[in-house]
């Protein structure tokens, strides 16, 4: 609280302590002049002394009296005053309390206003976070099932190595599901092999892998057709009618890339045929590329089956052929985060091609994941190698 000033007589400025102590001064000053008054009175002024000398002395005790009566009424008048002004500021100070209590009161419905806002928002929140959870954990449990169901699908390895008996088939999918597929099946005197990299990955990619494994299927097994150039033809016709993409009727331009090797085990000649998957043999550490087809299985708006071009490849016992994807070769990744590229890709290949297969696998994979390092997988992988 700030001191109290009031003007004395209109003239001093004095706070409520000094004017205490004043009075207590002329106070005390008027009972002793009074007292010794009383017990000691003065000599009476001759005559023909002044008036103020008569009045102190014959008449001192009722002066000092008088002064005493006096000083008590004005502490009184005072003392009521400084208590007024006290009382004013009192009254102010409570005024600006009471100001400031309704704000701080007003504040404090603003705080409750918004914090229960704030509450409904978090437990908003909190039911949006449950239900994308909950839908999440559907979302996975439907694709781990469709997983399941793609690696039923999946020709297993024992079967694998009843055909192929020393090969390696290195699998690497982007998401659970995949879009590149693998297909080995057996005809008659035939081995077919193929390598098949479906528009997409993930989920999209899995939808069309499953076309293209019915219609591989339907292909070789159903329709005996063993000639890979006849089989990719099998498949753009299937591919374009199940997607009706003639004239454009779905609108879905989804397709396609195959690599498809037929072996004869009887005559042990190699065919091969592909839709822009070419394929790698190797001799004696030279790599040779067998270009494919510029043509996708798939999207034939005018309804015209293309022919696709069959090769026979000149391969021995002891040589490597390799049907691969574009995921290997398009990832990004070593000291500058580039793309490693088909160049790159065949080094690795023909440097690992005198080892075993098993071997072989196991390079090429950490060779991979050295590339890749912490950068993101962006494909599928599929690479198969077959020892002639």
């Amino acid at each position: 609280m700030k001191e109290i000033k009031i003007k004395i007589c209109g003239i001093l400025p004095l706070t409520k302590k000094q004017f205490i102590i004043g009075f207590s001064f002329f106070f005390i000053f008027f009972v002793v002049t009074i007292i010794s008054f009383y017990f000691f009175p003065p000599q009476k002024s001759p005559e023909e002394a002044s008036f103020l000398s008569k009045l102190f002395k014959d008449y001192g005790l009722l002066t000092f009296f008088f002064f005493l009566i006096w000083l008590i009424a004005e502490g009184i008048f005072y003392c009521n005053r400084f208590i007024k002004v006290q009382y004013k500021l009192i009254e102010e100070q409570k005024h600006e309390v009471d100001i400031r209590n309704q704000y701080i009161e007003q504040h404090k419905k603003e705080i409750i206003t918004q914090r229960v806002k704030i509450e409904t928002q978090h437990n908003l929140v909190i039911a949006q976070m449950t239900t994308i959870s909950n839908q999440k954990k559907e979302l996975l449990d439907s694709i781990q099932y469709a997983y399941r169901i793609q690696c039923a699908l999946l020709p297993p390895f024992y079967y694998v190595n009843q055909c192929i008996p020393d090969c390696f088939i290195l699998y690497l999918p982007k998401a659970i599901v995949s879009g590149d597929f693998y297909f080995v099946e057996q005809s008659g005197d035939y081995t077919i092999v193929a390598a098949v990299d479906c528009t997409g990955h993930g989920v999209p990619g899995a939808m069309m892998s499953v076309i293209g494994y019915d219609l591989l299927n339907q292909a070789v097994k159903i329709n005996k057709i063993t000639k890979p150039s006849d089989i990719l033809s099998f498949l753009d016709a299937g591919v374009t009618d199940i997607l009706r993409q003639t004239h454009n009727e779905s609108g879905v331009k989804d397709g396609m890339d195959l690599s498809v090797v037929s072996i004869d085990r009887r005559m042990r000649t190699f065919e091969y045929a592909g839709a822009y998957n070419s394929i790698y043999f190797i001799h004696n550490k030279q790599l040779t590329e067998v270009k494919s087809d510029k043509l996708q299985i798939g999207v034939n708006e005018d309804g015209i089956t293309d022919v696709f071009t069959n090769n026979g490849l000149p391969v021995v016992k002891g040589d490597m052929l390799y049907l691969f994807s574009d995921g290997y070769a398009d990832q990004f990744g070593g000291p500058k985060g580039k793309k490693l590229k088909y160049k790159q890709f065949q080094t690795i290949l023909t440097e690992i091609s005198g080892e075993t297969v098993e071997n072989q696998k196991q390079l090429i994979n950490q060779k991979f994941m050295d590339w890749k390092g912490e950068q993101e997988q962006v494909d599928d992988i599929l690479v198969i190698g077959i020892r002639v």
